[in-house]
């Protein structure tokens, strides 16, 4: 016996099509709202963010390293990290020649 077919396959593929454009506009709208809303935390983060201690400590310890100076309490001798290191170079030339 041959069976009837009664599913409505038009029905179905207008369905399925609808059902997939649903879900494709509704990840995409999910996604620009999520990244919309990042940039407004971040730009609030960054607005807020203050650095004064970090900037203070970074400075003084590049004064530290830039200047002459003597320790009173132990007698060492300190000089700016850029003469030491040319101090450095011109030893290394002389054992070098020697």
């Amino acid at each position: 016996m041959a069976a009837y077919d009664d599913l409505n396959v038009k029905r179905i593929a207008v369905i399925s099509v609808i059902s997939i454009l649903v879900t494709a506009v509704t990840v995409l709208a999910v996604q620009v709202l999520y990244f919309a809303m990042a940039d407004i935390v971040d730009g609030r983060k960054v607005q807020s963010a203050s650095y004064t201690r970090q900037n203070a400590v970074l400075a003084e310890q590049s004064d530290e390293i830039s200047r002459y100076g003597v320790d009173p309490d132990t007698g060492n001798v300190t000089i700016p990290v850029e003469d030491a290191m040319k101090k450095l170079v011109k030893e290394a030339g002389s054992h070098d020649e020697a």
